[in-house]
């Protein structure tokens, strides 16, 4: 039993009574400093606090913790979050007294951290309520080094912090280098894994024969992808992750650098994925869970993997408002935001989604699958860039809804859409950039569930020669100005290769090696973030033309044959070379080994297989 003085003011008389009830003392030892502490790692600053539960709500609605980390007039405030015992994902742990935060410095040098953690009626969501908490030893320093040089140039560590700059593609805060994505965009429940703590079909209805009778992703034929050394959960050899883990190494070795993935599928096609410690009662996380997804990430990053992070699923876009009230803009969405900001904002190549098809409604889903209105879409994104400390992309998810855009575009905490569509993939690409910039934003677009959803992007088998999503996808974005693409695997129930029961990703590795070539040419020769789409300097009907003008132009003739461009704009001489979309490999000589600006030039012929797709690229001499 408690014995303490009545204090006068209510708010301290609900942090005491919160005090007793779950059984904590109002102060706390010295915060413990963790992890690489270098320019671009992630470090980690944890408290003695509180003791809380999974169990009890209160443990995350009326606790704020905000560290403060400053370096001058330099400062980030990172919400932090309840721990459990500070190793939940290897000890399963769902109670404990620590509290923690997560940093990633941008600046060598010493840091100075401040944590507060306040306590009262919903403070985790409301800045007006609560009082203090004291921590002993919540204000220390410590001193970051330089980013170490590493030959491992995947790794995102090497680059530093992928940001919106006001182009249509993310820069890299270190190495400067700008970012072109081509990733995988199935599994979307690529986190329904057997091996992560609380997850399982909430449906129980067994719809994939591939899956089981769990039906959930063990990713067997990854395991063996898994290396020593790699991440896992409580076993030194990583059984118990090897299948999530390997499939992340396979993602990564195909040169694939994004993946598609939602945190929260309850009462959507897959129903299995979400934070919570029950997904009816989102208020209360499931911790070792999320420390397990923490581990995922990382290794995600650290192999180069870019997360675009879905945060609903079209079929539960309003169940926040309309299972748990307080609409427009529930209370149990807001806490859901500031965990997954909190928990995983510290990564350097990471956009959140508002969710997938918003704006839409889905009837399947019945009221809780009400499209989100635009004004809500505006007010979800604000609140995660007043929250987020690094400012990651906010992007929009969307199907074919083209009047939705507009009433979005200039509006400052956007960043752009993901779109889904079926055809017409450079045209769509390039009247969103062109919209965006009339507003006054430029806008990161890329494509994110091509070729439909019935099918997406069939199996190799299905496809051999992969002409379709290479020449109109893949090609037809990038000559755009598209920030990317990623591959959606499409609805094919019961299909063993379709988005949600895909266990394999090997079954479209012709597609990640056409993939990688053209990530590999635009960023080995390209300068691809100071071009535009420009069309009309070639007359094929199927042909498309990226350029800078009077220093970089890029055709790119679909079906083959000859071409002429119309250089009467641009001056000087340009060298002509020809790339291989189909094979890869260096640049090649044509027919023609030069033009001149001023008229039109022909470009002659290919070096070879003429009646193939290839890139033309002509640099001034």
């Amino acid at each position: 039993m408690f014995n303490f003085t009545r204090p006068s003011h209510p708010l301290l008389r609900y942090t005491h009574l919160v005090a007793c009830i779950l059984g904590f003392a109002l102060t706390a030892p010295a915060g413990v400093v963790t992890g690489e502490t270098s320019v671009w790692h992630t470090m980690s600053v944890t408290f003695d606090g509180p003791t809380g539960s999974e169990d009890n709500p209160a443990t995350f609605w009326d606790h704020r913790l905000t560290v403060t980390f400053s370096q001058g007039d330099h400062r980030y405030e990172v919400p932090g979050f309840f721990a459990a015992d500070g190793e939940a994902g290897s000890s399963h742990a769902k109670s404990g007294n620590q509290w923690q935060v997560r940093f990633t410095p941008n600046k060598p040098g010493e840091w100075n951290y401040a944590a507060e953690l306040i306590a009262g009626p919903k403070a985790a969501i409301d800045q007006t309520v609560g009082t203090p908490i004291k921590l002993k030893g919540a204000t220390g320093s410590f001193t970051v080094a330089p980013a170490p040089l590493s030959s491992d140039q995947s790794d995102f560590r090497a680059h530093g912090r992928l940001e919106y700059v006001g182009k249509h593609h993310m820069q890299f805060a270190g190495s400067k280098r700008y970012f072109l994505m081509g990733g995988a965009g199935s599994p979307e429940n690529f986190l329904a894994f057997d091996g992560i703590d609380g997850t399982y079909d909430f449906a129980q209805t067994p719809e994939f024969p591939s899956l089981g009778e769990d039906q959930l992703h063990h990713y067997g034929p990854h395991r063996d992808d898994w290396r020593k050394g790699d991440p896992n959960w409580t076993d030194e050899d990583g059984d118990d992750a090897k299948g999530i883990i390997g499939a992340v190494n396979y993602i990564a070795d195909q040169g694939l650098n994004s993946i598609y993935l939602m945190p929260f599928t309850y009462a959507g096609d897959g129903n299995d994925v979400w934070p919570w410690a029950d997904p009816q009662t989102r208020n209360t996380f499931d911790v070792s869970k999320l420390d397990q997804w923490e581990r995922v990430f990382t290794h995600l990053q650290n192999q180069g993997v870019h997360i675009h992070l879905l945060i609903t699923e079209t079929e539960n876009e309003s169940l926040f408002e309309i299972e748990d009230g307080s609409a427009p803009f529930a209370d149990t969405r807001k806490l859901y935001y500031r965990e997954l900001v909190a928990r995983f904002g510290h990564h350097l190549a990471l956009t959140w989604d508002l969710g997938e098809e918003t704006g839409w409604t889905d009837e399947k889903g019945g009221e809780v699958g009400i499209g989100i209105t635009t004004a809500q879409q505006k007010a979800f994104a604000q609140f995660i860039r007043n929250l987020d400390p690094y400012d990651h992309p906010v992007t929009v998810h969307e199907i074919e809804m083209v009047e939705i855009y507009p009433q979005l575009a200039g509006f400052e905490a956007i960043e752009g859409p993901a779109l889904q569509r079926h055809h017409h993939y450079n045209q769509r690409i390039i009247e969103h950039l062109e919209m965006s910039v009339a507003a006054g934003k430029p806008w990161l677009v890329s494509m994110s569930e091509p070729l439909g959803w019935e099918f997406g992007l069939r199996p190799d088998a299905d496809d051999p020669t992969r002409d379709g999503p290479r020449k109109d996808v893949l090609w037809g974005v990038f000559m755009a100005g598209g920030a990317g693409v990623e591959w959606y695997a499409g609805w094919q129930n019961n299909a063993p290769t379709s988005d949600l029961s895909s266990e394999d990703l090997r079954v479209r590795a012709n597609m990640w090696r056409l993939n990688k070539i053209a990530l590999d040419f635009f960023n080995a020769h390209i300068p691809f973030q100071d071009m535009t789409a420009a069309n009309d300097l070639i007359a094929g009907e199927n042909d498309y033309v990226f350029a800078q003008a009077n220093q970089t132009y890029l055709v790119y003739l679909r079906d083959g044959g000859s071409a002429q461009i119309d250089l009467s704009g641009a001056k000087g001489s340009y060298d002509v070379h020809w790339f291989d979309p189909r094979n890869g490999g260096d640049l090649q000589r044509g027919s023609v080994s030069h033009v001149k600006g001023g008229g039109s030039s022909p470009l002659g012929l290919a070096p070879s297989h003429a009646d193939q797709d290839w890139a033309i690229l002509l640099r001034r001499r």
